[in-house]
């Protein structure tokens, strides 16, 4: 009977030793929301679309680029892919990732009701200098699609570490060398302190066109 106790009691000291090394280990650590990956995905239609919106993100000029396989489908007014400026296929943390993209739309912007459907069309018209894909599409289904797949599980309303852009600071000779150019207005214009800023302010506005600095994000 003694044997039997001190051998539940040992049992218990190693399974209290080890749970707190497995809290300790655990301790402090984050979700690291940028690692979805595709290839992990199974067969079916639903992982497919995904698969392609991947494929579109990384390859857009194949797909809807001005130099299209198929020039139906040449929706994009030139050749850049999605991943130009959102790298790693949207991956890549502070440079314009897609993790909390899903989470934060539909938004409101300019009193009305912005869907993630329009917000990528957007940006295919200005960042693409392009015209929009419609609704029905298979390329903006797949886009939306995939877009869902790298956001599933981040908190809603919520933009996780590592969204939108790190702010840029630029030399004094750039500055001023820009003040005296014909360059684009919103580098005329940039503070003295030398960091480019979006709307209200906020550092890390995207230029996605020139109508498109600063506004909504992607």
């Amino acid at each position: 009977m003694v044997l039997r106790t001190l051998i539940i009691e040992i049992f218990i000291a190693l399974a209290a030793v080890a749970g707190f090394c497995a809290g300790y280990l655990l301790w402090d650590t984050q979700t690291n929301w940028y690692a979805a990956d595709v290839s992990t995905l199974g067969p079916g239609p639903e992982n497919d679309l995904i698969r392609y919106g991947h494929d579109l993100i990384v390859n857009t000029p194949r797909y809807i680029g001005r130099s299209a396989e198929n020039p139906d489908m040449a929706f994009a007014g030139n050749d850049l892919s999605c991943q130009s400026c959102h790298l790693k296929a949207g991956l890549q943390p502070f440079a314009a990732p897609f993790v909390s993209t899903v989470a934060s739309f539909p938004m409101m912007v300019n009193n009305q009701v912005l869907p993630l459907s329009q917000r990528i069309n957007s940006c295919i018209e200005l960042g693409l200098n392009g015209r929009p894909l419609p609704d029905d599409s298979r390329e903006l289904q797949a886009l939306v699609a995939y877009m869902v797949f790298v956001g599933k599980g981040t908190p809603q309303g919520v933009r996780v570490p590592g969204m939108g852009l790190m702010p840029i600071g630029f030399p004094a000779a750039v500055r001023r060398a820009a003040r005296r150019s014909g360059l684009h207005p919103a580098l005329r214009q940039l503070p003295q302190g030398g960091r480019a800023r979006g709307e209200a302010g906020k550092p890390g506005g995207r230029l996605c066109g020139a109508a498109a600095v600063g506004r909504g994000q992607l």
